[in-house]
């Protein structure tokens, strides 16, 4: 006695249909490509490229260093031309206790000091102007950001999945400390995703539904197979189902018991380990083939074994015309598929 589940056996990830394909590693290895979650550009704000306040150290240094090293050299050149219009006053005082080459290394000595001083204090001078300076022209920028922009602009660009525009906007008051206005962001949903799944933030769970036949597949189940042929088989779906999947996302959380299903736990247990749940002994049929299922004890994995076309199998006499047309009407009829293996 035969036992047949007459079910779909692949379905594609989107809707489609096609036949088992065999998981073998023969050189169709494409490389590994890696993608980032969220991709943004931001347009800043000219105040903030601008600013000295959000100048990088380098920047924030070498002008004032230069300014001071423009005071010392002018200050120089200052005491030089006086210097050669004797306008300086030598100290030519000799002390009555000391030779007079002591007395005159001492009145160098000295004048040397009061050129140091007179050059100190013009760096210093000009370093605390340019010091005002900035400080000024934080204040003058801070309060002309503040007027222009108040608020900071976000468009996400959408990648076609339920969104009407190409980009969606949103807006929210500007922060004290923030220096953008508009940023663009470009958001890989299947990264994410992937990304919340790998770390055991979310389920996701899918759930396939068996939409029947076409208009082609229809025909050859009226005729209970026969318009499945060697000549045809390329040209009409033969009465193979389309089968559509859809899935969905729920987020893991103390409220919801982390997506525990007691029932789920003991009726549609997934193995143990690396070894897969067997599935139920029998036949299995896409509406085009006819599959036996196999399990490898060795590895822990199923599999089916193709063992003879539809249309032979509903044309052997071993199969009684009820059992036939039961099979052609499950497919027919669109039941729930028993068995779906994806690409």
């Amino acid at each position: 006695l035969l036992l047949l589940l007459a079910a779909p056996a692949i379905a594609a990830k989107k809707g489609g249909t096609a036949g088992p394909v065999n998981a073998s590693s023969s050189g169709n290895v494409k490389p590994l490509q890696f993608s980032s979650a969220i991709q943004s550009y931001t347009i800043f704000d000219k105040s903030a490229l601008t600013s000295p306040e959000y100048a990088s150290p380098r920047r924030k240094f070498l002008p004032r260093f230069r300014t001071g090293l423009s005071a010392e050299r002018r200050a120089r050149d200052v005491i030089l031309d006086e210097e050669r219009r004797g306008l300086l006053q030598d100290d030519d005082s000799v002390s009555s206790g000391g030779s007079w080459a002591e007395a005159s290394a001492a009145a160098d000595e000295k004048k040397k000091k009061a050129i140091e001083k007179r050059v100190e204090a013009a760096h210093d001078a000009a370093v605390s102007g340019y010091d005002r300076r900035v400080a000024a022209k934080k204040s003058a920028a801070a309060a002309k950001a503040a007027s222009t922009s108040q608020y900071q602009f976000v468009g996400v660009v959408n990648d076609g999945k339920g969104a009407k525009g190409k980009v969606t906007w949103y807006a929210r008051k500007k922060p004290t400390n923030s220096k953008w206005s508009v940023r663009l962001v470009h958001v890989n949903r299947d990264a994410v995703l992937r990304d919340l799944f790998a770390k055991g933030k979310v389920d996701i769970f899918g759930k396939y539904t068996n939409e029947g036949l076409d208009k082609a597949a229809f025909a050859a189940a009226d005729n209970g197979g026969d318009a499945v042929t060697d000549a045809d088989e390329n040209q009409q779906p033969g009465m193979k189902p389309l089968v559509k999947g859809n899935y969905y996302v729920k987020q893991r959380s103390w409220k919801n018991l982390w997506n525990f299903s007691p029932k789920r736990m003991f009726t549609t247990p997934s193995g143990s380990f690396w070894r897969e749940r067997r599935i139920s002994p029998g036949l299995y049929t896409d509406g085009t083939k006819v599959y036996e299922s196999v399990y490898r004890y060795r590895d822990g994995k199923n599999g089916l074994k193709p063992v003879a076309k539809l249309s032979d199998f509903l044309a052997s006499p071993g199969l009684g015309y009820e059992e036939k047309m039961k099979v052609v009407q499950r497919l027919k009829g669109g039941d729930e598929p028993d068995l779906v293996v994806e690409k």
